[in-house]
């Protein structure tokens, strides 16, 4: 097997547990703001729709699906609305880390090249890496925009390039099949699932979709991953 040298780490239920701390409030506002952009839903069949189908959807998707279900004269204003309640949530000033994320940072910075590579708000993303105060762990962050078509593989790619690394020499975890893993095993790299958060229960879509090894708490990534 090939020596990792650089790792790459989601953010969003993978480092924090932003499915548990922040979406439920994220989620509210998303569905308020499609509510009073004239959706016809109560808000708690609203959030109950998005968490249901948060596993496999896009949150584009979802809030999409919901306006033209539930209807609206005014179906783009509805989704945009969502869409900025929801990515734009309240970050409170200080932010726990998983339990054990701390420890791997820690020993794994004495060893590997750590990156971060999130998607998301740029300003949100930021608040929550100050809020973690994580940016002493990692050499490079990359906050990479979904709704312009940006995806982690560029991110992947400049790290291989910076480092000069072969694609096996890279390892990226992560909670989403169609993110960390897809997108790392589309550059060659080595992929770790980190099975946290609501979009448990996502399913492959493409073989690249299958990671090489599968976590649910920190306590077991340096054995289950061999670091």
């Amino acid at each position: 097997m090939t020596m990792i040298k650089s790792i790459a780490f989601d953010l969003d239920d993978t480092l924090v547990d932003t499915s548990g701390l922040l979406v439920p409030m994220a989620s509210q506002r998303a569905c308020e703001a499609m509510i009073a952009a004239g959706v016809c839903i109560s808000l708690e069949e609203c959030m109950r729709i998005r968490e249901e189908l948060a596993a496999n959807l896009s949150h584009t998707e979802i809030f999409t699906k919901i306006a033209n279900q539930y209807g609206t004269n005014q179906p783009g204003k509805a989704v945009h609305d969502a869409l900025e309640m929801f990515y734009n949530p309240e970050v409170p000033p200080v932010l726990p880390l998983l339990a054990g994320a701390t420890e791997n940072l820690l020993h794994l910075k004495e060893q590997y090249n750590l990156y971060l590579v999130t998607m998301g708000s740029y300003e949100a993303q930021v608040r929550k890496i100050q809020a973690l105060g994580v940016e002493k762990f990692f050499k490079r962050i990359y906050i990479l925009n979904g709704f312009i078509g940006e995806k982690k593989e560029s991110a992947f790619q400049d790290i291989l390039a910076r480092e000069g690394h072969s694609p096996e020499e890279l390892i990226s975890i992560g909670n989403r099949l169609s993110s960390e893993i897809r997108d790392g095993k589309r550059v060659g790299a080595r992929t770790c699932y980190f099975a946290h958060g609501e979009h448990i229960g996502e399913q492959p879509v493409f073989p690249e979709d299958h990671p090489d090894f599968t976590i649910t708490q920190h306590k077991d990534l340096i054995t289950v991953c061999g670091l």
